[in-house]
C-alpha cells in the first residue's frame, strides 16, 4: 500500500511537471502565431489551462482518451513534442505496471506464507495427536527419529527446507529447554522460527552452539 501511494504521488508530480511545460508552450504559441481554427480549438480543449492539460495527460495513460489524439495537435506546433510525449507515456505506464505487478506479487507471497503457516500448524497437530498423550505428549529423540519418514515430518522438513539427514541437529534446535524431549509448542515455534532457506538452519545451529559455549564458560567462571 505504501509503495502504491508513493507511486501515485510520483505520477502526479510527473503529470504536473509535464503539464506546466506543455501549457506554457501552447499558450505562447497561440499568442504569437495565428493557428487554423480546428487546431486552435483542439489545443484549447486539451491544453487551454493547467487543469485541462493535467486531465488530458492523466486520461492519456488511463485509457480515457487515445494519447495519439492528444499528441497530434502538439506535433502540429512542434514536431519534437512527439518524442517528449512518448517518453512521458512510456515512463508513466511502465511505472504503473511495475506498481500493479509488485502489489500483486506481494499479495500472492503473503497468501502463500499464510497458507504455509496454516499447513505447518495442521501437520504439527496431526503428528502429536498420533502420540500417546496427544498434543500434551513429549517427543524424545528416538520417537522423533522414528517419525522422520512419516508424511507429516517429511512435509515439515520440506517446509523449512531441511534435509532428513539433519534430523538430529534439528531436534537439538527444537529442544529449547534441553530436556531431551520436545513438546508440541516447541515443535511449532521451532518450525516458525526455522522456516525459509537452509541458511536459516545453519544460523540457528551457530546460535545454539554459541549459547552452549556461553553456558560452559559461565559454569567455569563460577568454579
Amino acid at each position: 500500500v505504501r509503495s502504491m501511494f508513493w507511486t501515485v504521488v510520483l505520477i502526479l508530480l510527473i503529470i504536473y511537471t509535464f503539464s506546466l511545460f506543455i501549457t506554457q508552450m501552447v499558450a505562447d504559441h497561440r499568442k504569437v502565431f495565428h493557428l487554423p481554427l480546428d487546431l486552435d480549438s483542439s489545443l484549447h480543449l486539451h491544453f487551454g489551462s493547467l487543469g485541462a492539460t493535467m486531465l488530458s495527460l492523466f486520461m492519456s495513460i488511463t485509457g480515457g482518451v487515445d494519447w495519439q489524439d492528444v499528441c497530434r495537435p502538439l506535433m502540429e506546433i512542434w514536431p519534437w513534442m512527439a518524442i517528449i510525449f512518448t517518453a512521458y507515456i512510456s515512463f508513466a505506464v511502465l511505472m504503473m505496471l511495475n506498481t500493479v505487478t509488485g502489489v500483486f506479487v506481494e499479495s500472492v507471497l503473503q497468501s502463500q506464507a499464510r497458507d504455509r503457516d496454516a499447513f505447518m500448524v495442521s501437520n504439527a497437530r496431526e503428528l502429536f495427536q498420533g502420540l500417546e498423550g496427544g498434543l500434551h505428549a513429549q517427543m524424545g529423540w528416538e520417537m522423533f527419529q522414528s517419525k522422520a519418514t512419516s508424511p507429516q515430518m517429511q512435509e515439515f522438513f520440506k517446509a523449512i527446507d531441511v534435509e532428513p539427514s539433519e534430523a538430529k541437529c534439528l531436534f537439538d534446535l527444537l529442544d529449547l529447554d534441553n530436556s531431551g524431549e520436545i513438546s508440541a509448542d516447541e515443535f511449532l515455534s521451532g518450525a516458525m522460527r526455522l522456516r525459509g532457506p537452509a541458511k536459516a538452519l545453519d544460523l540457528a545451529v551457530l546460535v545454539n552452539e554459541v549459547r552452549q559455549i556461553d553456558k560452559q564458560l559461565r559454569a567455569l567462571s563460577r568454579m
